[in-house]
């Protein structure tokens, strides 16, 4: 497994334009974070030795979006939260295989 460069992170602000203020979150994430997802997408949700692994590896900044959404990850459903991020075009977070979630 590769060392990652770490999470920036969260920046949160304030801006304004002609409509008024709004509240803006940022978090940077690094390509080899996305490259890592990848590798351990190809493995279909398992370690060799058959044992369950991670079904997907969300960054902080999707997990507010989400809430912010109606979608707390802390309450809902893995099939929530799954659908949530397709529907979202989002697939490149979740790492389990399509049939088994």
């Amino acid at each position: 497994m590769k060392d990652n460069k770490k999470f920036s992170s969260t920046e949160m602000g304030v801006e304004q334009d002609t409509d008024g203020l709004y509240r803006y979150l940022k978090q940077d994430i690094p390509s080899d974070f996305m490259d890592q997802l990848k590798e351990e997408k190809n493995v279909k949700g398992f370690t060799k030795s058959g044992e369950m692994m991670k079904l997907a590896s969300i960054p902080v900044v999707i997990v507010e979006q989400m809430k912010k959404e109606g979608l707390d990850v802390y309450q809902a459903s893995a099939t929530e939260i799954v659908k949530w991020l397709r529907n979202n075009d989002m697939d490149h977070f979740i790492l389990g295989s399509h049939n088994r979630i």
